[in-house]
């Protein structure tokens, strides 16, 4: 009797090897995908890592122009300002000592300050004469003393009369700078304190009580005077041209001109 075929054993060896290729590949499918997920996600990082380095890379720049335009303003500020120190002529509404705020500060003391004091000198039986004279021996003595300072810086930046047409332009820019400080310095100086280190006595027989009319006055003309003298070019009352008044007490010359001129 013939022996029977056992199909079943035949087919399960040819099963096994198919499920095995479809395991394998789907192994390989997920592997795949792993791996084209993983490119992803560094493309991805990548991407926003240069996005976000962009970004930064942007504002970087932004900020940098900011600052370089600040800069710049800052710089044309302190140039503007160099030239106005080095001009005579220029003004500047910020500057307290320019020619034309010394021309209002003596026209305050000419029109302002001097009718109150004349009024009470009047009535110490006091001369004009020598109330002029020790006025104008005030703003000649208080521009000498300004001059000496001046000098002084000149020394020290190794310039003089002889010197001054050689010297580099830096350092006669930055002379002149000092010299402005010195007029600014004295703009804040107290005006009691400059007189007394620099013009301590009134001079003459003059009574305690035309002393304390004038010191004030004298005081202002002091400081005025300094200020005056440090100017660039330095200015001074126009006493050599004093218009004579039918008011005896008009004692003020009406302009001041450049010290150069007088």
């Amino acid at each position: 009797m013939p022996k029977k075929k056992n199909k079943g054993k035949i087919k399960k060896p040819t099963s096994s090897v198919a499920e095995i290729e479809t395991f394998y590949k789907q192994k390989l499918d997920e592997v795949r995908l792993a791996a084209q997920l993983a490119v992803s996600r560094e493309n991805t990082t990548s991407y926003t890592m240069e996005t976000s380095l962009k970004e930064q890379l942007h504002k970087t720049i932004v900020a940098q122009k900011q600052k370089d335009k600040e800069l710049k303003s800052f710089k044309d500020r302190l140039a503007a300002m160099s030239y106005l120190f080095k001009s005579g002529d220029t003004e500047s509404m910020n500057n307290p000592v320019s020619k034309t705020r010394l021309i209002e500060m003596y026209d305050n003391l000419k029109l302002l300050q001097w009718p109150k004091v004349k009024d009470q000198l009047k009535s110490r039986s006091i001369q004009t004469k020598v109330v002029q004279g020790l006025i104008q021996e005030t703003f000649r003595t208080a521009a000498g003393e300004a001059n000496k300072k001046k000098q002084q810086i000149e020394e020290a930046f190794g310039l003089n009369e002889y010197s001054s047409g050689q010297a580099p332009q830096k350092v006669k820019e930055y002379r002149q700078l000092t010299v402005q400080n010195l007029q600014m310095a004295l703009f804040h100086t107290n005006k009691e304190e400059l007189l007394k280190t620099g013009f301590p006595e009134l001079g003459g027989p003059y009574s305690e009580e035309v002393k304390e009319d004038l010191r004030p006055l004298i005081s202002e003309c002091y400081w005025l005077s300094c200020l005056m003298a440090l100017n660039n070019p330095p200015l001074q009352p126009d006493w050599r041209n004093l218009v004579p008044s039918m008011d005896p007490w008009d004692i003020f010359p009406r302009n001041i001109i450049s010290a150069s001129v007088m």
